[in-house]
Formats: structure tokens, C-alpha cells, sequence
């Protein structure tokens, strides 16, 4: 449907492989947003548009696309380490490297490492798989030395390369991402409506603290109102 023809069958096997290990991956910012809102007793429809919602920033589901981006714009593989290197020293990010829970490799980057090597042979173009491999190298030595700490590719990382070589567009890589979580969402959803994680259905409401003091782009100061301008 994407492409007007019908893959290869090692093409669509791999496909079906990057669609389960997205389909499910515990407490992530778009799971817990369903389940917030279906714990409202909203519908099942209203939690997976929220959930939606949480996927399409750059940070969870359009990190891929930003990877994607990212290695369009290096390019070569020589002009990796400046580019990770002047974008960490200027506090940047890396796209698709480290991860909030694992301080390890994620194992789905593990397995879509493999992937990629494998595709780049089997269509004859490894320029991808081998610039993303330059940029993680680059990217942990680079961290190594300024934070003194490892960091590690997360599942955004290689599903960029392997995205882009089975011919997906750059902007359906998060609708790729939501075709495979709206699995795991529906069984959070479903598992929070009917209380089988808790003993009742019950509102999520955490607590919070205000300890901020942004007063918007024009400051904090209080001027009366029979003293302020017309």
C-alpha cells in the first residue's frame, strides 16, 4: 500500500519484527496518557487520540524522525564525530542515543542493529547502516569524556536506517509507530477500565508541589490596577 508493490520476504519479516518490538514497552509517556485518561472513564477512543498525542513529540515517537534527519544532515561518516561533538559540548542531544530506563543497551536497538547490517547488504546500500554506527561510536566516546558516563542507542536509533531503506517516508515513521502501539495501548486501556490493575477504578490525580516562579515574558511585578495604563 506503501510502495505500490509487494515486498520481499525478508523485507516483510523484518517489518513484522520492528512492529512487535514497538508494540508494547510498559509505563512510556503515551501508555501512562491513555491510561490517565481512560482512568476518567473516557472512552476507549478519546484514551488512544490522548495517547496519540503524547506519541507525536520528538522526545517518544518522533525521535526516529529526528534520527532520520540527523543523518541527513552529516551525511559522511568523517563528518560524524565534529557534529556529535559540537552538538554535546553546546548541551545538545543526540537523537536516539540513551534512554530513560535502561542504562544498557535497549535490546530492541540490539536487534535492529542486526536488522540494519543485514538489509544494507541485501539491497547493496550501507551507507546508512554504516553512518549510524560511525554516529554511536563517536556519540559514546564523546559522552564518555564529557559526562564521564555510557550512554547507548535506544529502539529510535536503527529504526530510523531500516525505515528509510524499506522506502517508509520520513514523516510516516511515528503513524508506523502508532500502527504497532495502539496494541499495547488498547490492553493498558482496557486493563484500566475494567480495575483488574487495582481493586476499583480509580481517577489518577498525582501530587504536586508549585515551587516554580514564572511569571510569562513580562515579569513578576504587581502594579495595582488604579495605577496601570489605559
Amino acid at each position: 500500500m506503501l510502495l505500490g508493490f509487494s515486498p520481499d520476504p525478508e523485507t516483510a519479516q523484518d517489518f513484522d519484527i520492528c512492529l512487535i518490538l514497538h508494540a508494547e514497552h510498559s509505563f512510556n509517556a503515551s501508555t501512562f496518557t491513555g491510561r490517565e485518561v481512560a482512568s476518567t472513564h473516557a472512552h476507549m477512543y478519546a484514551s488512544i487520540v490522548a495517547a496519540l498525542g503524547a506519541l507525536s513529540g520528538e522526545l517518544h515517537g518522533g525521535a526516529n524522525s529526528e534520527v532520520m534527519r540527523m543523518l541527513m544532515e552529516i551525511k559522511e561518516e568523517n563528518l560524524a564525530e565534529p557534529w556529535v561533538s559540537e552538538k554535546l559540548r553546546k548541551g545538545g542531544k543526540v537523537m536516539g542515543m540513551g534512554h530513560a530506563v535502561y542504562h544498557t543497551e535497549d535490546p530492541r536497538a540490539t536487534i535492529l542493529r542486526g536488522m540494519c547490517e543485514r538489509m544494507a547488504v541485501r539491497y547493496g546500500d550501507t551507507k546508512w547502516c554504516r553512518l549510524s554506527k560511525a554516529i554511536e561510536v563517536v556519540t559514546k566516546e564523546e559522552f564518555r569524556k564529557l559526562k564521564g558516563k555510557e550512554i547507548y542507542p535506544n529502539v529510535d536509533f536503527f529504526s530510523a536506517p531500516v525505515y528509510h531503506m524499506m522506502g517508509i517516508q520520513n514523516d510516516l515513521f511515528t503513524p508506523v509507530f502508532a500502527i504497532s502501539r495502539i496494541s499495547g495501548w488498547a490492553a493498558h486501556i482496557i486493563e484500566e477500565k475494567f480495575a483488574e490493575a487495582q481493586p476499583k477504578a480509580e481517577l489518577y490525580r498525582p501530587d504536586s508541589d508549585y515551587v516554580g516562579n514564572y511569571c510569562g515574558l513580562e515579569g513578576c511585578e504587581y502594579v495595582p490596577v488604579e495605577k496601570r495604563s489605559p
